[in-house]
């Protein structure tokens, strides 16, 4: 069983189903929240689809009876979606969204009711044996899965046809978190950009658009008469075309920054707003997070008091791109588990685990 809060989950776990269903007879039950679902319009024989509104699940949890259940939500046991009081011996295992550190970017306690934790990278594993020796927790099962969505970005961006342009392109890509760039420092940042030879897209987040439209109505009227063919406010995310085809990202603390450098390997700039903190203990676990030492080995940080210096900074990244190809190349072989074979690393997991299961009820 896949639980998804959302149509976007899908893409965390759609990897690991279909490496399932290609390389099993195993059928593959998949629980969403949301009514309108991309997974209703898929049909395969062994994929089943059930929707269950928030105010049901907690019953549903309670009641849960399957082998294993894979989740991106976590928490689990802390509040109202519990492990289930009918199946006792279910796996449920956590995978991530990101490749952040889970100290920082979870609530204190948030996977200590998984029985196993799909790692992505190396800090995976170091955050979640800390964790277990610092708060006395029994050791969870690691798998060393690496990260699929990231597999898949990689392949779509060395056989997609790049866009040729005249002039490097930029891309803003903020957070929707507090004090993000688009609400703490978009005319500053804007100004120094506007003197690059560039061109400059802001790409705000789809909660953002979403859930702010007055933000977004303001951000229009200040730079609306800006638009043109070197300025772009983008709010049709049914495309990553943009991504793939800039030359820099422009990010706060969203982990696009990842995605876009370990996929072009280019640089990306950081603005360091004030960070998002989930965990006010992340200290105790002695591990300084992936968000922010990654932050000056795949580009450059810049303090918001420093925003005059970004054209120059700009164009140095630009300009030396090339410099970062090599270093972040060796960044992913260092930390990142299974590059190009997350989904055999997990799904192939998974697979065992039921064949095993199999196995001992036969005895």
């Amino acid at each position: 069983m896949f639980y998804s809060e959302s149509s976007g989950v899908y893409k965390d776990f759609q990897h690991f189903i279909e490496y399932i269903l290609k390389n099993s007879d195993i059928t593959v039950h998949y629980l969403t929240s949301d009514i309108n679902d991309q997974v209703f319009e898929m049909n395969h024989p062994r994929f089943e689809t059930y929707f269950c509104s928030a105010h049901g699940l907690i019953t549903t949890f309670m009641k849960m009876d399957a082998e294993i259940v894979v989740m991106t939500m976590p928490d689990l046991q802390a509040y109202h979606y519990k492990r289930s009081l009918v199946k006792k011996d279910i796996e449920y295992i956590y995978t991530d969204h990101g490749m952040g550190s889970f100290h920082l970017s979870h609530r204190k306690g948030a996977l200590d009711h998984f029985d196993t934790i799909f790692c992505y990278s190396k800090n995976h594993n170091e955050e979640v044996r800390a964790a277990e020796r610092i708060y006395g927790l029994p050791e969870k099962k690691l798998v060393n899965v690496g990260f699929g969505l990231l597999d898949m970005l990689i392949e779509i961006y060395d056989n997609v046809e790049k866009q040729k342009h005249d002039k490097p392109q930029i891309l803003i890509a903020p957070s929707w978190q507090k004090d993000n760039i688009l609400e703490y420092c978009i005319e500053p940042l804007l100004n120094g950009l506007f003197e690059v030879n560039a061109k400059i897209i802001i790409r705000p987040h789809p909660e953002f658009v979403k859930r702010f439209p007055g933000k977004m109505k303001k951000l229009f009227d200040k730079f609306g008469d800006r638009i043109g063919a070197d300025f772009e406010i983008e709010t049709d995310f049914s495309s990553n075309s943009t991504v793939y085809n800039s030359d820099l990202v422009i990010t706060d603390w969203s982990s696009i920054a990842q995605e876009f450098s370990f996929t072009t390997k280019k640089p990306s700039l950081f603005i360091n707003t004030p960070m998002k903190i989930m965990n006010p203990e992340w200290r105790k676990i002695g591990i300084v997070p992936m968000e922010i030492w990654i932050r000056d080995r795949i580009g450059v940080s810049l303090d918001t008091d420093k925003l005059a210096e970004i054209k120059e900074i700009a164009e140095n990244l630009l300009e030396g791109g090339e410099r970062y190809k090599s270093a972040i190349k060796n960044l992913l072989a260092e930390y990142m588990h299974n590059i190009g074979h997350a989904a055999e690393a997990g799904g192939g997991y998974i697979i065992g685990q039921i064949k095993t299961r199999r196995e001992n009820s036969s005895e």
